[in-house]
């Protein structure tokens, strides 16, 4: 069988001293007048006066404008209420809210005053806290706690949870966190530390119900009874035979209905869908989409059940690998946050500017070997840009598509014509149509002698350039997966290089192609 709900911890015994420096109420760095952060401003510019609250009625007001919809009140009352170094009411009012809204005032804090919230919050709701947070902030906030402080916190939470913020963790701190953790819970995570953070293992969680075949009906629900599991443990059952193979899953009403005589073997269902330990979360999440699963079992290379990916988790997943492939499609580093310090930002974003600098000497060269062609017709210069913008907005579009098909493991290869030929007609019909748009721009701005060749040149390049970008655009990224790279992290360079270069090239060279036969 499988361990039981994470075990219960007490809640913090005592509200320490708030801390001094960053992380200190107001009134501890700027003096007893000091406004609270966030507190509003009265119409002849002082601050409107808050009474000091005790906990209950800080909770009071925390739902009242909660209810109300007015987060920034909500953001005022429980940094008044720090800024008096009144903590219970602090913890109260954070105490109140839901989860996700706890971490969104939380996160309005600097970090040293989060660090102390987690002291003075109780256990479990300091655990909810940190599940909400994501896995790099959750660590670095976790790591200004001692062991004594933390391992309660962790005690609480999920395994799969609580395992992702040891591994943010130094490894220095990982070792005596474990030690002070409840021993059940610090073997459940133990194991999950075992697993890459990004695979099925690293995302799975050790609460979950397993069932012996032979065992009888009436037999099983006298043991979930004593149980007692929660609403998401229990939606699933799984029955295993004596090596713990996973043989099949069974539902509630299943048994709700069935005979008492009968046994799990009779109930099952075997045809159960399953991913192993070594697979990517990626594709974990992708089975769970497509079939809606609440649940998902992981197996073992024996086929042993050894934990399950649960629906919350997917949800992550699917949220972690959209902003991935997203980030990496313009370069940027996905642990990058809004917030960053700007030196940080740089240094993540520098490197792939230089790398699409480099590609872009390919349009340099291009235009060098024109020069002479440019230096008489002025207009070309004016003009050339429309022909290249247009080509990397086509196959932009083409390579999104592409590259979000095989993020979510649509990708058919028997279907790989049908999709290039679809973008590469797309792109004819919208250059043809923007062509003679363009051609229209062209003939006013080339003036009475120029009209006619600059007219024609930019709707031949048009039409060129972006038929080729749809072809470039949903191709590049096949390519690269088919040699093994991740599309999403260099397709943009190579799309933008090629669609300019080529633009470049279309258009001045159909220039010169019709010039010459019309003998301009």
């Amino acid at each position: 069988m499988s361990p039981s709900s994470s075990p219960s911890s007490s809640s913090s015994s005592s509200s320490p001293t708030p801390p001094t420096g960053t992380g200190s109420p107001p009134e501890a760095r700027g003096g007893a007048g000091t406004p609270a952060a966030g507190a509003p401003q009265d119409p002849g510019g002082g601050v409107t006066e808050t009474p000091i609250l005790d906990p209950e009625a800080t909770v009071e007001a925390v739902r009242r404008a909660h209810d109300a919809d007015d987060f920034a009140t909500v953001v005022q009352i429980i940094t008044d209420a720090w800024a008096r170094e009144d903590l219970a009411s602090v913890a109260a009012g954070l105490a109140a809210l839901r989860p996700p809204d706890r971490v969104d005032v939380f996160e309005t804090f600097d970090l040293e005053a989060q660090r102390h919230l987690l002291r003075v919050l109780a256990d479990p709701d300091a655990a909810d806290l940190l599940e909400e947070l994501e896995d790099p902030f959750a660590g670095m906030v976790a790591a200004g706690l001692s062991p004594a402080e933390l391992a309660p916190i962790l005690d609480e939470m999920e395994t799969d949870e609580a395992a992702d913020v040891l591994l943010d963790l130094p490894e220095t701190q990982q070792a005596p966190v474990l030690k002070a953790m409840d021993d059940s819970a610090e073997a459940e995570v133990r194991r999950l530390m075992e697993y890459e953070d990004d695979s099925a293992g690293g995302r799975m969680t050790r609460d979950f119900i397993a069932l012996r075949a032979g065992d009888s009906v009436e037999a099983t629900i006298e043991h979930l009874r004593g149980l007692a599991p929660d609403n998401n443990v229990a939606y699933y059952l799984y029955a295993l035979d004596d090596a713990d193979r996973l043989i099949g899953v069974v539902s509630l009403r299943q048994l709700i209905v069935a005979g008492a005589r009968e046994t799990i073997a009779d109930l099952v269902e075997g045809d159960v869908l399953k991913v192993h330990a070594e697979d990517d979360q990626e594709l974990a999440g992708q089975v769970m989409q497509r079939y809606d699963l609440r649940t998902l079992p992981v197996v073992d290379a024996d086929d042993r059940l050894i934990g399950v990916i649960t629906h919350d988790d997917l949800v992550d997943v699917l949220s972690e690998e959209a902003t991935e492939d997203m980030y990496r499609l313009v370069g940027l580093d996905e642990a990058e946050r809004p917030l960053d310090p700007v030196g940080l930002a740089v240094r993540k974003r520098l490197p792939w500017l230089a790398l699409n600098l480099g590609m872009q000497l390919a349009l340099v060269a291009a235009l060098t070997g024109f020069r002479t062609t440019i230096d008489r017709v002025v207009a070309l210069a004016v003009l050339f840009p429309l022909v290249t913008a247009q080509g990397g907005n086509v196959g932009a579009q083409a390579m999104t598509i592409v590259v979000r098909l095989l993020a979510l493991g649509e990708f058919d290869r028997a279907e790989v014509r049908r999709l290039l030929g679809k973008e590469v007609a797309v792109g004819l019909i919208n250059g043809v149509a923007i062509g003679v748009l363009a051609a229209g721009i062209a003939v006013v701005v080339g003036g009475p002698e120029q009209a006619l060749v600059l007219g024609l040149a930019m709707l031949v390049a048009m039409a060129a350039n972006l038929t080729i970008g749809g072809l470039i655009g949903g191709g590049v990224p096949l390519l690269l997966h088919r040699l093994g790279f991740d599309p999403a992290v260099a397709s943009s360079v190579f799309v933008t290089t090629l669609t300019d270069t080529l633009g470049v090239l279309l258009f001045l060279g159909a220039y010169i192609g019709l010039a010459g036969w019309l003998g301009l």
